[in-house]
């Protein structure tokens, strides 16, 4: 199953505009260098389980960015032939453009999607945020828009798509263009794959979570628009059966800490507990039943959207010192090693593995020794060994990832 099958069969009837109503613009509308509360969890730790109605995408094409296997490092120059990883991963990439319209991938991780976000004003004092998909066609060799309002990609490429903000039902993108779609008892607005591809989580609300307060020149929002969670959905995506479960939660400012999300092994789900006085707050957690149950080992948030690697042995953390802000652990010595400046690039956030060996970061142009020689919010995608020390551009420079117009990428493993 491919999705220039997909592509072919429904570009065609896909419409000019989409929206999409929850989550992943949060992390461009509150990113900061620290600390930061993320909208979505990270499927971390679990391969996807073949779904023969949904959409996998393994034919993706390789090495198509003009840098693409340039590994660069630290104080040596691009082009000295002794600076390469030892087997070095099939890298595909678009280092010049911004979003990328090349395909964007490792040999284990694949950007499949991308949104941008921008703002609908509804009154003097509300707008909406409103977000436009873009899926990969190999046909194409390109991002092409879609329609849908959400959309989000399990390990081996396997799509389900929102179609309007509230929405009734969950779609799954077959092989022939067609979309399956499974009916839900209360409508849904965030959707997120379990990591093992098995299930579908779906999050419902009172009112579109996406209306907020028209934000003035100093940040400040002229109206705070609360956001009430009222349940979510589990779908069993092979038998085709959605379960709502009540599970209300009230709302803050941004709105996004009533938002759910998988554990790392897909059995609980889990929000933030926004009565606690620490940043991050801790996490909630919960059955498959909206039961309250126990934290499972080591549920502590590292601050990095990266989280486990693969088998778990390595963990994205926030820099103990000074030196870097993100870092990585070893899980069974506990040895850390700070992502310093690299190959001139400052990393701010590890937000995905490519294997156990790589992590796909996002990072800005260093200025002397640390800190980002134009904004911290005009940075590119940058992949970097797990030692710190080696490097290669995959997209060009965001230039300002607080703007509206700018774009959040979406990855899966391949």
């Amino acid at each position: 199953m491919k999705i220039d099958d997909v592509v072919k069969d429904t570009l065609g009837r896909w419409a000019e505009e989409a929206t999409v109503p929850q989550g992943l613009a949060d992390r461009a509308l509150r990113r900061r260098r620290r600390n930061r509360v993320r909208a979505f969890a990270v499927m971390a730790g679990a391969t996807a389980t073949v779904v023969a109605t949904a959409l996998t995408v393994p034919a993706l094409v390789q090495r198509s960015g003009g840098e693409s296997g340039v590994i660069l490092a630290e104080g040596k120059p691009a082009d000295d032939p002794a600076i390469s990883l030892t087997g070095p991963p099939e890298v595909s990439s678009d280092p010049d453009a911004t979003p990328p319209t090349k395909l964007v991938a490792t040999e284990k991780t694949a950007m499949y999607a991308y949104y941008t976000w921008d703002y609908e004003k509804i009154s003097d004092t509300r707008q909406i945020l409103k977000q436009t998909w873009y899926l990969y066609n190999p046909d194409s060799a390109t991002y092409e828009k879609t329609p849908w309002a959400a959309v989000d990609v399990a390990a081996g490429g396997h799509v389900a798509v929102l179609e309007e903000p509230q929405a009734r039902r969950v779609g799954l993108l077959g092989p022939e263009g067609q979309v399956r779609w499974i009916d839900l008892e209360q409508p849904a607005s965030q959707l997120k794959w379990s990591p093992d591809g098995g299930k579908l989580l779906l999050v419902s609300y009172a009112a579109n979570p996406n209306e907020q307060g028209v934000f003035d020149e100093d940040g400040s929002s002229r109206e705070i628009v609360p956001v009430t969670r009222t349940g979510f959905s589990v779908v069993d995506v092979a038998g085709g059966q959605a379960f709502f479960r009540p599970l209300p939660a009230g709302g803050d400012a941004w709105g996004r800490s009533v938002d759910l999300h998988w554990s790392d092994d897909g059995t609980l789900i889990w929000d933030w507990d926004t009565g606690s006085e620490s940043s991050p707050p801790p996490r909630r957690f919960y059955d498959l039943e909206g039961r309250p149950h126990a934290a499972p080992p080591d549920p502590a948030d590292t601050g990095q959207e990266a989280g486990l690697s693969p088998t778990g042995r390595f963990s994205a953390i926030h820099s103990p010192d000074r030196s870097a802000i993100a870092a990585v652990r070893d899980t069974a010595s506990g040895a850390i090693t700070p992502l310093k400046p690299v190959a001139g690039h400052w990393i701010e956030q590890a937000i995905a593995w490519s294997g156990d060996d790589h992590l796909i970061t996002w990072a800005c142009e260093l200025k002397g020794s640390a800190g980002c020689e134009v904004s911290e919010f005009r940075n590119r995608l940058l992949l970097v060994s797990v030692d710190g020390r080696q490097a290669v551009p995959l997209t060009g420079f965001r230039q300002n990832s607080q703007k509206p117009g700018s774009w959040e990428p979406l990855f899966a493993r391949r």
